[in-house]
């Protein structure tokens, strides 16, 4: 039998991971601060580890059936992160095809066409690398927010009221000793009499 999953720790952990990457980003404050390369490749592998083992934790809960509310939570902050994460790390190919064009034109760089086709590639690169940044921040956000909406402890009380009052509640008996009520006028002829 698997050990139950403190779901909040385990994202909460993982939100970390995702805070970590988006720290080690590059800062680009222009051309002569193009990021490195051997530092973008390896900041694109973490960021596939990080999507294995994301997917491998929405795996875990999409396997566990029936699947009860925190761990379809879970799932589904975890699925959202991958989303961003894969988008993080496109982004950061885009960054690794910009520095090529830069390496490739290194020698040509005082011809006035290489000089703007490589500033365009610097601005390139800074958008992307700041697209990376909101996704991971994003995929953080996402994951400790569910933590914290799993570790409320008046949430699940809350979702029981919120059931009880949806289920249908039979009606009180009358009491036969009350009087009964006046009756009265049906919408219709109440619109009626005051015109």
């Amino acid at each position: 039998m698997n050990a139950p999953i403190d779901e909040p720790l385990a994202l909460r952990t993982r939100a970390s991971a995702l805070q970590q990457q988006e720290a080690l980003l590059p800062s680009i404050i222009g051309p002569a601060n193009a990021p490195d390369a051997v530092q973008v490749g390896r900041r694109i592998a973490a960021l596939g580890a990080l999507i294995r083992e994301l997917g491998d934790e929405f795996s875990a809960r999409a396997a566990n059936q029936p699947a009860h509310g925190d761990s379809i939570r879970a799932a589904m902050a975890y699925a959202e992160a991958v989303s961003n994460l894969g988008e993080a790390a496109a982004a950061l190919g885009t960054v690794a095809q910009q520095l090529g064009f830069l390496g490739k034109t290194a020698e040509a760089r005082h011809l006035p066409w290489a000089r703007e086709a490589r500033k365009d590639a610097v601005r390139v690169i800074e958008y992307a690398v700041e697209t990376a940044r909101d996704e991971l921040r994003h995929g953080a956000q996402s994951l400790t927010q569910t933590a914290s909406h799993l570790s409320d402890p008046f949430d699940g009380l809350r979702r029981q009221a919120a059931l009880g009052r949806s289920a249908t509640t039979p009606p009180a008996p009358a009491d036969l000793g009350a009087p009964a009520p006046a009756p009265t006028a049906p919408a219709a002829l109440t619109v009626r009499s005051r015109r």
